[in-house]
């Protein structure tokens, strides 16, 4: 008896092919070889084949609703669907007269404006210094007339110092006993 049950024994683990040459054996193994890489083979180009020859996820567009969709498809309505299957479809308007702009406002919340336009509710409303800052700074001028104004106050103080070197150089080149008092001039 053998020391692995079942290998010698026909009964014991079913029917079992004889054994064949070695050279046959040798031929069936290679031929069960070449049938396997090629059924891989075969599963690869299959592969590319459905994969470059279908296109890619989205290419294809599925069916989108038209604008003459809306309008029923009867011989009084022939006009308005053509209307509508050429109007442009981009744009803040609609082709049917009606402005739409798909904007929110930050301040009341509704839609069609944006803040700091004159249709929005609140637009006199509010913090009054903030809209004179946000004006003023919207304003391409105001730097330009910041910077004058600074100049100006720059020269209008030089000329105050000097006025005020000018008179103590005075008060001190002159004698004391005089009572003369200068002021300016605003």
């Amino acid at each position: 008896m053998s020391s692995r049950p079942g290998r010698d024994d026909a009964g014991a683990g079913g029917a079992r092919r004889p054994r064949e040459p070695p050279e046959q054996e040798l031929q069936r193994r290679r031929e069960l070889k070449r049938r396997r890489q090629d059924a891989q083979q075969l599963q690869q180009l299959k592969h590319l084949e459905s994969f470059y020859e279908k296109p890619p996820p989205g290419f294809i567009k599925e069916d989108e609703t038209k604008p003459e969709d809306c309008i029923p498809d009867v011989p009084g309505n022939e006009h308005a669907r053509e209307f509508l299957a050429h109007a442009p479809t981009k744009g803040l308007w609609m082709p049917l007269g009606k402005e739409v702009k798909v904007m929110q406002c930050w301040r009341c919340k509704r839609y069609g404006h944006r803040t700091g336009d004159k249709e929005c509710p609140f637009f006199i409303k509010g913090n009054q210094k903030l809209e004179q800052f946000r004006v003023a700074h919207e304003d391409p001028m105001y730097d330009i007339i910041r910077e004058n104004k600074r100049h100006e106050k720059d020269i209008r103080i030089q000329q105050l110092k000097q006025l005020l070197e000018d008179s103590t150089s005075d008060d001190d080149g002159s004698s004391s006993s005089s009572s003369e008092v200068w002021v300016p001039t605003p």
